[in-house]
């Protein structure tokens, strides 16, 4: 299911320099990942402003802040990044950042697929990007890695880039999750609670979930099974998450040891 053409893909590139890169210097890293892409030269008049241009049925735009974005330690970007334990050190002291979106269309992976090349394309063409907040998902990832993950030219959108897992430790000892982003795909989201095995083995499973129903759509009936292995099984309901009040989720219902 694609969203709607209204939606929009939104990141901030944070970066520990006071130095911003020119219009021009953008223009060609994007070439650089996206070859067909034409951006018009009388666009890059002005080197130093919004850059904003038309790909397909897509809308282009990269805004530059010489100030530090509003980002906090207690903000849950930061709290759930467990897999990169110096997140606050490393994004505290940012001096400025950039803005990369990409909105219109009607193909929500495209869109997304785009978005994910604008963004390793403004970290490569930004001294000293430190960090990569990716508003859909609201997960905080070190600039590097986003643009050596992103492969240029992948036909798919950069997963978990656009999809994060936010994992807590339940009172009884198991593992609850919830993913943000599938919601920029017209899907529900997914959650689970009870999971009594390796935090990661959760994400993992989550994210490999809400990549498959990226790649196939809303297919999953309330009821249906999953797992890993022949061995595993996994029911999946589409009941209201236990998170936000009344919004529709799929739940994963773990069989044997665990549950939700």
């Amino acid at each position: 299911m694609s969203s709607s053409t209204t939606e929009s893909m939104l990141a901030i590139v944070m970066t520990a320099g006071e130095g911003l890169p020119s219009n021009a210097g953008l223009a060609q890293a994007i070439k650089a990942r996206i070859p067909n892409i034409v951006i018009p030269s009388e666009i890059l008049a002005d080197q130093n402003g919004t850059l904003v241009f038309l790909y397909e049925d897509y809308m282009f735009a990269v805004g530059k802040v010489d100030a530090p974005c509003p980002i906090s330690k207690d903000d849950p970007c930061v709290q759930f990044a467990w897999y990169w334990p110096d997140a606050w050190e490393a994004v505290s002291t940012h001096k400025a950042h950039l803005l990369p979106s990409v909105s219109g269309g009607a193909d929500a992976k495209r869109r997304a697929t785009l978005h994910g090349q604008l963004v390793a394309a403004v970290v490569e063409a930004t001294k000293d990007a430190v960090a990569v907040h990716w508003a859909s998902s609201d997960s905080l990832w070190p600039a590097p890695l986003v643009a050596q993950t992103i492969a240029p030219g992948d036909r798919k959108p950069p997963m978990p880039f656009c999809v994060g897992v936010m994992l807590s430790r339940d009172a009884d000892g198991g593992v609850s999750g919830m993913t943000r982003g599938l919601a920029a795909f017209g899907l529900m989201e997914i959650e689970a609670g009870g999971f009594q095995g390796d935090p990661r083995q959760l994400n993992g499973l989550m994210l490999d979930l809400a990549g498959y129903l990226i790649e196939a759509g809303p297919v999953i009936k309330d009821g249906d099974t999953i797992g890993p292995d022949a061995a595993t099984k996994i029911i999946v309901r589409h009941e209201t998450s236990g998170f936000v009040p009344g919004r529709p989720v799929y739940r994963l219902h773990f069989q044997g040891k665990g549950g939700a």
